[in-house]
Formats: structure tokens, C-alpha cells, sequence
């Protein structure tokens, strides 16, 4: 028994180690070179890392139970024991429980891959409107890093400063393009199902970069909240004061904001911040 608990805890040891590294390598980079943080840079992250945990727990798999077995055969070799009934038992409760945690383990990290994967080609799909905006004077920030959370988006502009949150909402059946009601803070999906966490989350995220740029900047700037949902229509029952609109029409909504606008050092201070908050260190 010591033997097979001896080789079941150094195995797992393993496996924690590896997961471990796994974890730290995903938010490593290898070229000695700076950058800005890309269209879903920290999703991306969280794919490749959900990646290696998939291969990490199917090695484990199908080595334990394998590992087990050898360590059974030897301690009824060596010790010239006839292997009884309750050797046996040990041995497959032992496999199965790793088994079924680790095919549970494996289901459940592939429908996070699932879910990251569809994230990630929302964020993609928006980021390529935003980008729209670049050949008219806008600059654009991805996947802005705070401690808690990352925004999307960030556009900077004569029209002001503008978060993008994207949420991305697998759409009822096979539909395409189906269609989504805008209730003030609630999102209406179909008659029953209804959303009231991801508006006030995207005006969450407007007022905490406003604050931030009021420490950074030293001067109190508005953020305007924008909230796209990829493969619906919208619908506006009730208008919040968070902007919830369609992807495609990013552009047209930008130029059709109006009032106090920002001056040329005003923008240039504010990109100097966002984008040193937006710089990826080279690896030292």
C-alpha cells in the first residue's frame, strides 16, 4: 500500500508541477521585444492555458492507471504475494476514481475552451470594426489590464474617450442575427430569458476608467460606455446610459458625438497613459 499510495502521490505531485508551469507559461513571453496587448489578449491566454490543462490530464489518464498496475505487479513479485481479492479492489477503486475525476476534469475544461474560443471571435470580430476608426484619427487600445478585470476596448478621439465592452451571447438555436431588446439595465432574450448584470457591468467599467485617468492625468475626463453585442440586433425599448448598439455601426456612432471635445495634448496625455498601462514587458 505504501508503494501504490507512495507512486499514486508523487504522480499527482507531478501533474500539480506541470499544471503549475502551465499556468505561469501562459502569461510568459519570449522575444525581447515590447508590444501592445493584442484583440483578446487575456482570452487568448486563458485558451492556451485551458489547452495544456486538456493535454496534462489526459497524459495522466491514461499513465496513473498504467503506473498503478506495474506497482501492483511488483509488490506481488518481490514480496512473492499472491495477489487476493482486496489487492484487486484497492486497485481498481484507486483507477476508477482518478478516471472518472479525470474524464470529469477533461469534459468540463473542454467546455471552457468552448466558451473562451466563442468569446475570443467576438472580441475579434469587434475589435476589427473598432480598428475602422484608425485611419480617421481615433486611437484604439485593446484588452486594457486592471487588477480585477480588462476592457475590450478603448477609443480616444476629438469625440471624447469611449469604453467597448462585448458580450457575446450564443444565439438561440441556429438562428442568425436574432434579435435583442434593450429594457434601460436589462437585456430581453426571447420571453423569458433576460440579462440585468451586463449593462450595469459595461457602465461599471466607463466609471472606473474615468477615475483612473482623473488619478493619471490629473484632469477629469468623461467616459462614455459602449456596449456591442456580436450576431444580434438590437432593439431599444428603453435607452440606458450605457449606448448598446450592433458591432457594424461602431463607426457611425462615433461621429455622431457631439459637445465638449478633446484637445490635441488632451489626447496625446491620455494615450501616453493607456498605452504604458498597455505595454507588455519583453521577459527580463
Amino acid at each position: 500500500m505504501v508503494l501504490l499510495f507512495g507512486l499514486l502521490i508523487l504522480m499527482l505531485a507531478t501533474l500539480q508541477h506541470y499544471l503549475a508551469d502551465i499556468r505561469i507559461n501562459a502569461h510568459k513571453r519570449h522575444l525581447n521585444i515590447p508590444s501592445i496587448r493584442s484583440p483578446g489578449e487575456s482570452t487568448r491566454r486563458r485558451i492556451d492555458r485551458t489547452t495544456g490543462e486538456i493535454g496534462a490530464f489526459a497524459v495522466a489518464l491514461g499513465t496513473i492507471p498504467l503506473a498503478l498496475y506495474a506497482a501492483l505487479l511488483s509488490y506481488a513479485h518481490f514480496l512473492y504475494r499472491d495477489l487476493g481479492w482486496m489487492d484487486t479492489v484497492y486497485f481498481g477503486a484507486i483507477s476508477a476514481a482518478f478516471m472518472l475525476y479525470g474524464s470529469n476534469k477533461i469534459n468540463r475544461l473542454k467546455a471552457r475552451k468552448r466558451r473562451l474560443f466563442f468569446t475570443y471571435e467576438g472580441q475579434m470580430a469587434v475589435a476589427q470594426e473598432v480598428n475602422r476608426l484608425l485611419p480617421e484619427g481615433y486611437r484604439v487600445y485593446h484588452d486594457f489590464p486592471t487588477d480585477r478585470f480588462h476592457i475590450d476596448h478603448i477609443i480616444i478621439g476629438p469625440a471624447g474617450v469611449f469604453t467597448v465592452t462585448t458580450k457575446v451571447i450564443a444565439p438561440t438555436g441556429n438562428k442568425r442575427g436574432a434579435a435583442l431588446t434593450v429594457d434601460g439595465q436589462r437585456l430581453l432574450l426571447g420571453k423569458n430569458a433576460k440579462d440585468d448584470r451586463t449593462v450595469p457591468y459595461a457602465a461599471f467599467q466607463a466609471t472606473w476608467l474615468a477615475k483612473w485617468l482623473l488619478t493619471a492625468t490629473g484632469e477629469a475626463l468623461p467616459v462614455r460606455s459602449v456596449l456591442t453585442i456580436p450576431g444580434w440586433r438590437i432593439r431599444i425599448l428603453k435607452q440606458s446610459t450605457v449606448l448598446v448598439i450592433e458591432p457594424a455601426v461602431i463607426g457611425d456612432v462615433m461621429g455622431r458625438f457631439s459637445g465638449n471635445r478633446l484637445t490635441g495634448k488632451t489626447i496625446r496625455t491620455v494615450c501616453e497613459q493607456i498605452e504604458a498601462k498597455c505595454q507588455i514587458a519583453p521577459p527580463s
